[in-house]
Parts: C-alpha cells; structure tokens; sequence
C-alpha cells in the first residue's frame, strides 16, 4: 500500500512523483476510475481526482473507499491502483464458484481450555450449557474451493466481534464462503468469551478476557498451519479480517503475534509454530494512543488495512486524530506497509465481504500484500 504520512503530505510533490513513477510502470490495464474515459487508469485521472478534491467537489466515480466524500485517501488508493496493478477478473479478483462447488468442513477442534469459575464459554449460542462444563472446547469451520490440482491456497479468517462476550463463527460463515467463491480457503473461528457482568467488574477481568481471545486466535491459526498439508493451505498467505473485537484481535496478532497483552500470559499450544499471518484488515477497531507503547512494531508485522469512523466511534471511544492516525503512523513509521480507510461519521463497522461495499479497497490490498501477482 502507498504510505505516506497525513501530517506531512504535499499533493503537488506527491503527484510530481508520481508522474514520474507511472511512466517507468506505465499505467494500469484495469478501466476501474478511468475518471476521463479515455479507456485507460492513469496519471490523468489521479490529476483529475486531485483537482476534484481542491475544488471540494464530489463525483462518485472518484470515491475510491466508498464513504461519499472525495479527499486524500481517495487520491492515495488510487495512486495505489496505478502503481500495483491488479486484473480485472480472474482467480482471487471476483467470483470463480457458486456455493454449492464448495466444501465445507464444521466444528474443527483447534483447541482446549480450563473453565474453572463457569464464567467463559466459545459461543453466545451456547453459553448456558457451556458455563457448566469444567472445560472449554474451540472450534473452527473452514470452507474450501474446488482444488483438483492440490495447490496451496490463500486463506481468510474471519474472526467475529461482539465486545468479548457475546458472537459466535457462524455469524461470519457467509463472509467464509463468499471468499471461498473467489478461490481463497475461507475460515471462522470461535474463541473464549467472557460474561459481560464479570467484564464490566474490573479492568483486570476486562484485559483478561480480551487476552483470553487474542490467545485462541493465535492458536487458531497455529493449528490450521500444523494442517497445510491436509487442508493445501499456503501458511505464507493468511489473512485475518475482524470487526469490532474480532479487528482487535486480528490488529493484535499483526502487530504483536504470538504476544500476550501488558502484565498477562499467553500458551502457544502448538510449540515451535508462530501465528504470523500475512495481512490484518480491521473494522471498528484500533489501539488507542495511550496502548502505542505496549506495542512492538516492526517491518516484519502484517500489512493492515484500517477502516474506523472518520470522527469517532463511540463504541470503542476512540477518536480520528488522537488515536486512529497516531496507530496508523507507528506501522508506517516502522517500515510496514499500511493502508487507511475513512468510515462514514460515527459508523463502528461496515462490511468487509468481497461483494460489499468495501470490497474495492479489501481485494486489490490482499492481491499486492499476498503477492498473489506471483501465485
């Protein structure tokens, strides 16, 4: 993803830049915003996006993120498209099956844990019986596209929110088969929950909790790497996309895998194997400000593609300035590859499927991350 700090941009150095880049790459094949119609995506049509954004005008054709206002993201998403290139179609791009070609496989046990005080369960729709089983068992569903050939794929993990005490896989089962229909392994994970009322007791049992869930996650992820082979998964091609806790979760595992939060433990139940994943894609989520410390950032995280409310999102009580650009400038500053996505004001998630959308910033974003040009 193009990264270049919001505080210092300079829109006449950037597209003199530009310029010069998109005649040593050329332009792009795709006609997606060809803004003047002259058949081509080029550095014509990012002059014209510009002009359209000092003017403070509005066209949608140029609203490369979809949140009905033209600005600098449009202009650096689409500076993007010029410079990396994706197809218009084909494996990976857009559909390649209907639902009924793919395989799915249900309740994958990933892992076990203790449940000593009843107070935890994997799935809101089980949370009765759960809380009095001494021991929690944690699932996963995988759906796979038709693979005659045996190849390594791409996979997707989605990981649902709902505040680490309520959700459950199957909310996300329908994003899984949707990315299964372009031909990546699609996944959805259940991990520990934590009652609300012993959430809201303390911040102890608040960090605990969530740590609970970054935890299972990483060991989802362990444990489908341990079935590669079995499953023809590519373990250098995983993403995981989350809204809400479930985008804390998949921030966290990008930034800082295999980590616990600040003055916790984490058990890595599949020794010797990491949960490094390739690309994080976030909705209603972000680390605020203060958290920034606690983070290890590096060149080596996943690529993270950020999307939160232009404004504030008064569900995380996190604000556009004070938290989401300071995150966003850490991954950037520390060599990793970033991308930044303005939600409509006050929004806390919004759909992050391949038909959606967003789906015009998510897919070209896993294309170049994945390297999937060289598949």
């Amino acid at each position: 993803m193009t990264v270049i700090p919001i505080g210092t941009f300079n829109i006449v150095k950037f597209l003199s830049i530009l310029a010069l880049l998109t005649t040593i790459y050329g332009q792009t094949e795709s006609t997606f915003y060809d803004l003047n119609d002259d058949g081509e995506t080029d550095i014509v049509d990012l002059e014209l996006l510009v002009l359209w954004v000092l003017e403070d005008s509005f066209d949608e054709d140029g609203d490369v993120n979809q949140n009905g206002v033209l600005n600098i993201f449009d202009v650096i998403l689409l500076a993007d498209i010029i410079l990396y290139p994706i197809p218009e179609s084909g494996l990976f791009i857009n559909q390649q099956y209907q639902e009924s070609e793919l395989s799915i496989i249900y309740d994958l046990e990933y892992s076990r844990r203790p449940n000593p005080y009843g107070v935890q369960y994997s799935s809101s729709s089980t949370q009765q019986e759960e809380q009095l089983q001494d021991t929690i068992f944690l699932h996963l569903d995988l759906v796979l596209p038709p693979n005659p050939e045996n190849l390594l794929l791409p996979m997707v993990m989605m990981i649902h929110g709902g505040g680490f005490h309520t959700g459950n896989k199957e909310q996300k089962l329908h994003y899984a088969q949707d990315y299964a229909t372009l031909g990546y392994i699609g996944c959805t994970i259940n991990y520990r929950l934590t009652r609300q009322n012993v959430i809201q007791e303390s911040d102890e049992n608040y960090i605990a909790a969530v740590n609970d869930a970054v935890e299972d996650a990483m060991n989802a992820i362990r444990y489908l790497k341990t079935q590669s082979s079995i499953y023809n998964i590519d373990n250098d091609r995983i993403v995981t996309i989350g809204n809400s806790a479930g985008a804390f979760i998949s921030l966290h595992n990008a930034i800082d895998n295999d980590e616990s939060l600040p003055d916790q433990e984490s058990i890595n139940d599949y020794s010797g194997i990491s949960s490094t994943v390739s690309v994080s894609i976030s909705t209603g989520a972000v680390f605020p400000n203060e958290a920034l410390i606690h983070l290890n950032f590096d060149e080596n995280d996943a690529s993270c593609l950020i999307m939160h409310a232009e404004d504030y999102d008064s569900v995380t009580d996190t604000y556009w300035e004070e938290d989401v650009i300071p995150f966003y400038e850490a991954i950037i500053n520390s060599g990793n590859h970033a991308g930044l996505v303005p939600q409509p004001s006050g929004s806390h998630g919004v759909g992050v499927g391949p038909f959606e959308e967003y789906s015009e910033v998510i897919i070209p974003f896993i294309w170049n991350q994945l390297n999937l040009n060289n598949w």
